[in-house]
């Protein structure tokens, strides 16, 4: 039974976690039929406030700010041709209220190639993009720009930990890094976890909620619980048979996934709310879309990235509790 949003909110979050098999991104593959039906049509109704955009292609994630929506985007090429590539094809964009798009400059000149994450620390905008972690302010003035010069390394996520640490995940070597916001150090966090695959991630108060991309035609994704303890540096599986998840979040105390080929009971799912334990509900949320590459909680609005539909759905927090 497909649920339309959220019903009441999960209980507190406890201690969950994840293994899946890797396989370096590629986001191409079949495009599913999907339902016509979605929440945004239910939402609309009954919260006019619900609003969805288009974006520049391939946006993974989106930032509002103020007025203002920012959205990072790897480039025209899409996945097969901008990842692995250190052509300056990505960008960082600033959407207006009354629709217009601004392609960001930033001031050292050396551009983005293609950034996948984005969030807001202070005053600033750090991005992740490929080996290296950026710091802007929203007029494109940059502050830092660090890079991790070692093997296998592709960075992908970013979050902020508490007022003087970010985390990010690396893909590449399913691996966490802190990061200094101040002045871009980077650090090695939780040295011996590794989860093969892992894309984005949510900071709860004593761990983390990550996802791993798996294989593009198994249904070998899944959720992970991640404790903040440096003690075990383990990872648990909290639910897995899922296909391609990428996105992760918190809202109102519930786990949301998102992805591509939802999970193996639910395969035309974008969304799929998890219980903590384990069990998976599917969502109508992003039904419409060809999937779902980043979720953000602001505490007031829902912001769901459609990464192949070039754009973005803003939903009310209220959407969490009201849906049924």
């Amino acid at each position: 039974m497909q649920t339309d949003w959220f019903v009441a909110a999960a209980p507190a979050l406890s201690s969950p976690e994840k293994w899946a098999a890797s396989s370096m991104r590629n986001k191409t593959g079949e495009l599913f039929e999907m339902k016509v039906l979605s929440l945004l049509v239910a939402c609309t109704a009954a919260f006019p406030a619900v609003a969805e955009q288009e974006l520049p292609p391939f946006t993974e994630a989106v930032l509002p700010m103020g007025n203002d929506v920012y959205a990072v985007s790897i480039g025209p090429g899409g996945p097969d041709e901008e990842f692995g590539s250190d052509a300056t094809n990505g960008g960082l964009y600033k959407l207006t209220p009354d629709g217009a798009t601004e392609e960001i400059k930033l001031s050292d000149e050396q551009g983005l190639r293609n950034p996948t994450g984005i969030v807001r620390s202070g005053n600033q905008i750090v991005i992740v993009d490929g080996n290296e972690i950026i710091s802007t302010a929203s007029d494109g003035t940059v502050n830092w720009r660090q890079a991790l010069d070692e093997d296998g390394v592709f960075l992908y996520d970013i979050e902020a930990l508490d007022e003087n640490t970010l985390l990010v995940s690396d893909f590449g070597r399913g691996a966490f890094l802190s990061i200094a916001p101040q002045t871009g150090q980077i650090q090695h966090y939780l040295d011996d976890l590794r989860i093969s695959g892992l894309a984005r991630f949510a900071i709860a108060e004593t761990g983390i909620y990550a996802v791993s991309w798996g294989s593009d035609d198994a249904w070998d994704s899944a959720l992970y619980w991640v404790p903040h303890s440096h003690s075990g540096d383990t990872a648990v599986i909290v639910s897995n048979g899922f296909g391609n998840l990428e996105s992760v979040e918190i809202i109102n105390g519930t786990v949301v996934v998102g992805g591509y080929r939802g999970h193996e009971e639910y395969p035309n799912a974008r969304l799929l709310r998890v219980e903590t334990d384990g069990a998976i509900h599917p969502l109508s949320a992003g039904s419409h879309s060809q999937g779902v590459s980043d979720i953000l909680f602001d505490g007031s609005s829902i912001w769901l990235t459609y990464f192949y539909d070039a754009s973005y759905a803003e939903l009310p927090s209220q959407a969490a509790q009201n849906l049924n």
